[in-house]
């Protein structure tokens, strides 16, 4: 977790999004960059991820909010097997598929470790030209020989296990 080493990014703050820029809520960062420090973020983010939620729930609105856009939503089972047009648009959005137009994009989001970033090349067509996923984990990896050498290998587990593997 590069948090961990001292480096406050979080695209939330960077580059927020979905509203993060009107929540209040703290980036959690270390000093050492060690097993211990990482644990220390991660259980502050954990904090924090409360604390974001709480002020979340505040806000959310009653009533329904489900997208109704014909062109990219398939219906609601009713309506596929209770009339023909619900039968037609969803065979239609299942066998052509989404169409975005010709071009390319990076985009990328705060994941549990990091960014994690999609990078899609469109030809126009119901399926992506070419699609890269970024995780957050390609980073934190590049660390791991200066974090292993001249260490114990039961070590390794727990620098293995510190971060955070599974997200």
């Amino acid at each position: 977790c590069l948090r961990a080493t001292g480096v406050s990014l979080d695209l939330r703050k960077a580059d927020p999004y979905y509203g993060y820029e009107t929540l209040d809520f703290d980036v959690p960062v270390g000093t050492s960059g060690d097993v211990f420090d990482r644990y220390l973020v991660r259980v502050e983010e954990m904090k924090q991820s409360i604390k974001i939620i709480r002020q979340v729930a505040k806000s959310v609105p009653g009533g329904d909010y489900t997208i109704r856009d014909k062109g990219i939503v398939l219906p609601e089972k009713k309506d596929v097997y209770g009339n023909i047009e619900g039968l037609m648009n969803h065979f239609m959005l299942v066998i052509k598929g989404l169409r975005p137009p010709e071009g390319e994009v990076y985009d990328a989001t705060e994941g549990a470790n990091g960014e994690l970033g999609f990078y899609l090349v469109s030809d126009g067509s119901a399926n992506p030209y070419r699609l890269k996923v970024r995780p957050p984990c390609f980073a934190i990896y590049q660390s791991m020989p200066e974090q292993i050498t001249g260490g114990l290998v039961a070590d390794v587990i727990a620098i293995l296990g510190s971060m955070n593997v599974i997200a």
